[in-house]
């Protein structure tokens, strides 16, 4: 985002903004104070941010007020409403004139994540469009290797742990040790209940995974060449700092912000990125 603001003026459309009073899952609060959240980002990065107010997952479907089923591939209900939702956006976009389009790639498989992904299959101008790992989900070991097995084919570097080929029990375990460690997991109260949660939680990702792994054999699947942007600690620390004013969410995945820069160093070294961190992003092939 800082290197985007260099190059000229960065306006943020926020799509799931629509919440029907406070609700609270686990730690993470959806209501009005993320408005603020935004509003305070945008003050202090110098973008704009504009809300287009559909109903987030909670709130669209009770069914995704469960955490575990928010992972799962969008139901038909999603599927029916997304070319209103694609009329709706395109709609938006055609009233602005910008350079480059970013889009979730839809690493973690969040249900909102995934559609806003496949409002963009039928956009004309597939050399505007460039996919960011969402974060902190990219964050988990294998993450992004596994969402790019859904819907894509891609070349692989020898030096990238984050997307060679894997033993896949041990790729599940490490994935299922990283999401143990997150502040979601480690902020559980009583204790009990995080003792319970953690072998619970790597039996989701065990299944969810394999679901995937199934899934991604039938797919049909475009070309996708992978680029990245690396910086030094100036620009690591504005990142951070953005981060942690979207408080509801900062504090389900960091414990704190020294956990916060040691989570994104980490994926900056799997992925063998320069720089002390990274952001990696995807195009289709030969639209670069």
């Amino acid at each position: 985002m800082t290197q985007l603001l260099r190059e000229g003026p960065v306006l943020v459309l926020n799509v799931f903004t629509g919440y029907l009073g406070d609700l609270k899952i686990h730690g993470a609060v959806l209501g009005e104070e993320r408005y603020l959240e935004e509003a305070a980002a945008a003050a202090f990065m110098g973008f704009e941010s504009h809300s287009l107010g559909e109903l987030d997952a909670p709130f669209r479907r009770p069914a995704y007020r469960q955490l575990g089923n928010i992972f799962r591939p969008p139901v038909a209900e999603d599927l029916h409403w997304l070319p209103s939702l694609r009329q709706r956006i395109f709609g938006e976009l055609g009233k602005i004139d910008f350079q480059q389009l970013l889009v979730p790639l839809g690493v973690g498989w969040h249900v909102d994540h995934v559609v806003t992904h496949m409002v963009f299959d039928a956009w004309v101008e597939q050399d505007k469009l460039l996919y960011y790992e969402d974060a902190s989900y990219c964050c988990i070991p294998h993450a992004t290797r596994y969402r790019l097995d859904d819907i894509a084919t891609y070349a692989v570097t020898p030096s990238d742990d984050s997307l060679l080929p894997f033993n896949e029990t041990r790729a599940w375990w490490q994935a299922a040790k990283a999401y143990a460690n997150t502040a979601l997991m480690k902020n559980l109260q009583p204790w009990i209940l995080r003792k319970l949660a953690v072998p619970a939680t790597s039996i989701y990702l065990y299944r969810l995974m394999g679901q995937h792994r199934s899934r991604a054999t039938a797919a049909i699947k475009r070309a996708f060449v992978a680029t990245s942007v690396s910086f030094g600690q100036t620009d690591l620390d504005h990142k951070v700092d953005a981060m942690a004013l979207y408080g509801s969410q900062f504090k389900e995945f960091f414990e704190s912000r020294e956990d916060c820069v040691a989570t994104l160093g980490s994926y900056c070294r799997r992925s063998r990125q320069r720089g002390i961190s990274a952001e990696r992003y995807w195009l289709l092939h030969g639209s670069a």
